[in-house]
């Protein structure tokens, strides 16, 4: 088969260029992203009931349904999130399961207890939670002239429907300021004057709103509609709603109410830079290109803001993901050129030939090339996890190129044309290169099938290298042979071409690598009468290295320098939404004297959020504009807010899994939130003792202040009152009721909200003074009918596994955050003695990197266990295998000086480089044993076939080894956008490479002498 390969060139560049033009032809098809797309089997169930308390969520809405969905089958998790009208439930389900099925079953729960919950709740919303589905820009819009309402209002009508309508965008939405709405601020004197109700003005006006179909009428020759028109087109039309007749005069809507075309209440806030603004973000669909996706709302944002957009409207790009995947997948695309190169350069001083390095290095861009086909068959993306397979790729990619023509010239050498040179090497290695490629693979395709949330995001990682792996070993056989035969010249035929300086520093480099063979000749001739002491010592320097362990703290993934990160703020509950605004404006002037700071958009309350709790979403200048890196910025600022007043301030980055980015997070479970919420506070005090402490808070347990309504039952009932009809008078007055009705302009629908005036609704003595009507049409004071008292209650509510939790996060700084863990679990919880039923557990990031390390540990059994079978088979014996993987353990030594010399930790990225190594370092085990059992079949004596083995071996070994780890270098020194997320892998490659190479080369041969003696040993006993 090889020497067809050979004899038939013009077949064999067309088998490869149809690879490389399916290659070319499929990458610009290929989605440009952050982040592989994870589908996550997640469905959540939402529901709003205006103005409840997060208790009463709790008790009529939340366990209801947690009670009801909790019965579908492969729920590995089930959450909540409760405040003041709005509880949130989500069901994580066993990776593997389809969402839209359980989403479909949830459903169908659901439905079975609506009957259970409140009526007037809106109805329950159940859907599946897209991960990919998120903010991938936003913006801030600002004037100097305009207020922010009316801002929102012209971002809304001229902006938003264009934006929605683009290729690949899934939602528009806006906040920052409260929307339009129409006002009718009803006094309570009057309806008490009059003899009206609240019931009654709603409904009038709701009514006096409407346009009514009426049918048809037909004649012989017409068919005409019929209307009844009543829709309200300006305030004046509600001026004359006549919402009462009393005594033959008619009452009118401004008898008994202010009216006003107006804003809502505001339940938000936002300056960016300093100035009041509105924010605008874009959310992408799923499986969509995030930087086509950008790149086609900013062209047609800068258009709308020319032609359209008043020109006092400033418009600020506050965050924008595109920037970000640019400069990362650039940076990884000059690490693959970069280390590509070096890979080339050692190639070339070890052989001293250009063509000879060209041939080996035609094996990088036919296989990366090539891998794109795959790619895009399966549907990746050039996302930061594959580029960094691709990248981490390109040093071994050339190993087996370089393997075969380092042979290809030692046949060469030996007096044989490069034909037959061509096809004798490459048949002498068929085995070894075979057994290199599938040993690498049996580490990558582990990779790729890990459970849990980190096998969606690793699996384009490991099967784009394994692709990557195949392709070259493909170009090996085929492609590197072909052209040896057809193109090389003999050893020292092309010397007469080179420069004199580099005929000069190749011709140093081999003597100074002749001169490293014969010391290492020396040495494996006295290692090989004293093996056993030698393989005893080294065994004494990895159980040392074991020692070191405890020394590299844990961490679930490294910060990476992405540019952005947020101050998220909270003041005591009960402050309003201006006060917050006061206090918060000293925390953004200390953020925009940082020269590095581009943009700094502070954000108060929101949908979800209450009004005293915000967050500063800050942009840095690009990285190539600044001296200093982001989490020095993040650590100054740390130190400025320090102590600040009333406020809780944390700094943190944008970066990790869905919710609060900290790593470390405890959750305290049991039933009484009084507990509950003194075991928080003291474990939140004892973490703050703790050295590397920063940002603890504990989160879900400010009171907030409430006023509290009991009614007397008795003297309610005696005027036909009960809790029902008086809590809707209360609702509707301090709360507010929109019509059903809207009031529409042009093509947009605003609310019309009826509600007592606002001078009427600041104390709770107006709560007292409020005037309710009886069934017998009079009107009775509340504070006469009820007690009306301060109280103060939960803002928040969270449970886990149907029980009430309280998180205490905390980031860790000058430390790890598997570290501080430790110190957390070992030592503060067991001294806050909590009583039976009350227990904690890791949460959040904390509990993902315990999972995430779980599959990583079951990834490298199964690679072992793999790399076992494989070796087998290749090599024909149970025992060799074992020879050949004594090397895995030596790559550890050098992997955790690596992380320790380096200062990385043990996290997701260098796990997985630990995993790599299994693949990587039992290549130069292969090519010892390999050759040695050739030499042996060949009639060479055993200590003679070792000896020869090390001596030949030698130069590939090294060639392979320092081309991975040069075409490694630009990831281990960690230059460039996000290279920090990398780096840990680089080192861990590298260290492990090094210490097991150099072991290997002394110790797998003097196994392999002592297993080989003991099996002739035994052979000769059974002869006997």
């Amino acid at each position: 088969m090889i020497e067809t390969f050979i004899k038939r060139p013009v077949f064999t560049t067309m088998f490869i260029l149809v690879l490389i033009v399916f290659g070319i032809r499929s990458y610009p098809g290929l989605g440009v992203d952050l982040y592989p797309d994870v589908d996550l089997p997640m469905v959540g169930v939402t529901v709003t009931y205006e103005g409840t308390a997060p208790e009463e969520m709790e008790t009529l809405v939340t366990k209801p349904i947690e009670s009801r969905v909790s019965q579908v089958s492969g729920i590995k998790t089930i959450t909540s999130t409760i405040r003041e009208g709005y509880s949130q439930t989500v069901l994580e389900f066993e990776i593997g399961t389809d969402p839209r099925q359980m989403a479909s079953e949830v459903r169908e729960k659901v439905a079975g207890v609506r009957r259970r919950l409140p009526d007037d709740i809106d109805e329950p919303v159940v859907q599946r939670f897209d991960m990919a589905s998120q903010a991938i820009v936003s913006y801030s819009f600002s004037s100097d002239k305009r207020s922010t309402g009316e801002i929102r209002r012209i971002v809304n009508d001229v902006l938003i429907d264009g934006l929605q309508m683009l290729e690949g965008v899934a939602d528009v939405s806006i906040y920052g300021s409260a929307d339009r709405a129409i006002k009718v601020h009803v006094k309570s004197d009057k309806l008490s004057q009059y003899g009206i109700s609240f019931q009654t003005v709603l409904a009038k006006v709701n009514s006096a709103n409407i346009n009514t179909p009426g049918g048809k009428v037909r004649d012989n020759s017409n068919t005409i509609t019929v209307r009844t028109i009543g829709k309200l087109n300006t305030i004046d039309d509600f001026k004359k709603i006549i919402v009462a007749n009393k005594d033959g005069k008619a009452i009118r809507l401004t008898d008994v109410a202010d009216l006003e075309d107006s804003w809502e209440d505001a339940e938000s806030f936002s300056r960016t830079n300093g100035v009041p603004s509105v924010m605008m973000a874009v959310r992408k669909q799923s499986r969509t290109n995030t930087v086509e996706v950008i790149d086609t709302v900013n062209k047609e944002l800068a258009k709308m803001m020319a032609q359209d957009m008043p020109p006092d409207i400033h418009m600020e790009v506050v965050r924008d993901q595109s920037r970000y995947i640019r400069e990362n997948v650039a940076d990884v695309w000059n690490t693959i050129l970069f280390g590509g190169f070096l890979a080339l350069l050692i190639t070339y001083l070890f052989l001293g030939d250009l063509r000879a390095t060209i041939i080996g290095g035609l094996a990088i861009p036919t296989s990366i090339i090539a891998t794109f086909f795959l790619m895009d068959v399966m549907g990746f993306t050039l996302n930061n996890m594959s580029l960094m397979g691709l990248s981490l790729a390109v040093g071994f990619l050339i190993d087996d190129a370089i393997v075969l023509v380092e042979n290809i010239f030692r046949h060469m050498e030996m007096g044989k044309t490069p034909f037959a040179a061509s096809a004798d090497a490459t048949k002498e290695l068929v085995l070894a290169i075979l057994a290199t490629s599938m040993s690498l693979m049996a580490v990558f395709v582990p990779i790729g099938s890990m459970g849990e949330t980190i096998g969606q995001f690793f699996k384009q990682f490991g099967l784009t290298v394994a692709f990557a792996l195949a392709f070259s070993t493909i170009s090996a056989y085929t492609l590197t042979p072909m052209v040896s035969a057809h193109w090389l010249k003999k050893p020292g035929e092309d010397r007469d071409y080179r420069p004199a300086f580099i005929d000069s520093v190749v011709n140093k480099f081999n003597d100074g690598f002749e001169y490293v063979r014969s010391l290492y000749n020396e040495l494996m001739a006295f290692a090989i009468n004293h093996p056993k002491k030698i393989v005893a010592g080294s065994l004494a320097t990895l159980v040392f290295n074991l020692f070191l362990l405890p020394f590299v703290g844990t961490e679930l993934q490294p910060i990476y320098d992405s540019g952005e990160f947020r101050v998220n703020m909270k003041a005591p509950a009960g402050i309003g939404l201006d006060q917050m605004a006061a206090w918060s404006k000293s925390l953004e002037d200390t953020v925009m004297k940082i020269k590095e700071v581009n943009v700094a958009n502070m954000h108060l309350g929101g949908v979800r959020t209450q009004v005293n709790e915000g967050s500063i979403e800050i942009k840095l200048k690009p990285l190539e504009e600044r001296k200093r890196g982001m989490l020095d910025i993040m650590n100054e600022l740390r130190r400025d807010f320090r102590d600040i007043g009333e406020m809780q301030v944390a700094v943190v980055t944008n970066q990790g899994s869905r919710g609060d980015p900290r790593p470390v997070q405890i959750g305290l479970r049991g039933s009484d939130l009084v507990r509950l919420t003194k075991y928080a506070n003291d474990l939140a005090e004892k973490i703050r003792q703790v050295p590397g402490s920063a940002d603890v808070e504990v989160i879900g347990i400010d009171p907030e202040p409430e006023i509290m309504i009991r009614l007397d039952q008795t003297k309610a009932s005696q005027l036909g009152l009960d809790n029902a009809s008086v809590g809707r008078v209360v609702q509707y007055a301090f709360q507010g009721k929109s019509t059903g009705n809207s009031y529409t302009i042009g093509n947009n629908d605003y609310d019309i909200i009826v509600q007592m005036d606002k001078s009427d609704r600041r104390t709770i003595q107006d709560v007292a003074n409020l005037r309710v009507s009886t069934e017998s049409g009079e009107f009775v004071r509340l504070g006469d009918v009820a007690e009306v008292k301060l109280g103060s209650g939960p803002t928040r509510i969270d449970r886990e596994g149907r029980q009430r939790q309280i998180g205490v996060y905390s980031n860790a700084v000058g430390t790890s955050p598997g570290d501080l863990l430790k110190v957390i679990e070992g030592q503060l919880i067991p001294e806050l003695n909590m009583d039976i039923g009350y227990r904690y557990k890791l949460i959040g990031n904390s509990d993902m990197m315990s999972r995430i390390f779980g599959e990583i540990v079951k990834a490298v059994v199964l690679a072992i266990v793999l790399i076992y079978m494989v070796l087998a088979a290749e090599f024909e014996s149970f025992s060799q295998p074992f020879v050949i993987m004594m090397s895995l353990p030596f790559a550890i030594i050098g992997a955790v000086l690596g992380l320790l010399v380096a200062n990385q930790t043990g996290n997701m990225m260098s796990l997985i480089g630990v995993t790599m190594l299994l693949g990587l370092v039992t290549k130069n085990a292969i090519l010892l044993v390999d050759y040695a059992n050739q030499a042996r079949e060949n009639g060479m004596p055993l200590k003679e076939a070792i000896l020869e083995a090390c001596s030949l071996r030698l130069r590939p070994i090294f060639m392979t080894t320092l081309s991975t780890m040069l075409g490694m270098l630009p990831v281990a020194l960690g230059i460039g956008a996000g290279a920090e997320l990398r780096q840990s892998m680089g080192v861990v490659l590298i260290g492990g490479l090094t210490t097991s190479t150099l072991l290997t080369l002394v110790v797998v041969p003097l196994i392999y002498l002592l297993t080989e003696e003991y099996k002739e040993k035994k052979n000769a006993q059974k002869t006997a």
